[in-house]
């Protein structure tokens, strides 16, 4: 089993920012999609953070891929930085209070000859504001280290749909997969 969720470090990191002002955040200015490359920063309570979408080398069920691993870590605010040639970051005024954050994580498993393979990860993190508005961040897909931001209600229903994971199967006979969502609200 490969586990890329977040850690206990991280969710209580993310504990930590309720109750706070998510003053903004910062990324490259969307073209055509609301998908950025690669990295967002955040300013909430004064502090600075950065969520990164980063490829990394992984067993993905019976072979090794480069997968999508979504983090957020405290950093200085020079580290905010485009990762585009020639890129320029936007900041997005939220000025609100967050009153919860719903991290979203996805349980994956394909069987195929006896063996099953599994693999849990992060796939997005919502932020429940004062106001009643939401804002999600969320990895798409498995094999692009792009992030997608959405502001909103309900912003749950807009992430990628579990039936995604069964259709990329279904040309690979011999293959069973199955996959289920957890999502953990942090208050």
């Amino acid at each position: 089993m490969n586990d890329m969720r977040f850690d206990s470090a991280t969710v209580d990191m993310l504990k930590s920012m309720i109750g706070k002002s998510f003053e903004h955040y910062s990324c490259d200015p969307f073209v055509f999609t609301p998908n950025v490359f690669g990295i967002v920063g955040f300013r909430i309570g004064g502090d600075t953070y950065k969520m990164t979408s980063d490829l990394e080398v992984v067993q993905r069920f019976f072979h090794d891929d480069d997968v999508a691993v979504m983090r957020i870590a405290p950093c200085q605010p020079g580290e905010i930085i485009s990762r585009m040639v020639n890129g320029q970051m936007v900041v997005t005024p939220v000025q609100d209070t967050i009153v919860s954050i719903d991290v979203v994580n996805d349980r994956e498993s394909v069987a195929h000859n006896g063996e099953q393979e599994e693999m849990l990860s992060t796939k997005g993190v919502i932020f429940h504001l004062a106001s009643g508005n939401e804002i999600s961040f969320e990895i798409g897909t498995w094999f692009s280290e792009m992030i997608t931001i959405r502001r909103g209600y309900e912003l749950i229903k807009q992430f990628t749909p579990l039936a995604d994971f069964s259709e990329e199967w279904e040309d690979s006979e011999g293959y069973t997969p199955d996959c289920s969502r957890e999502v953990i609200s942090v208050k």
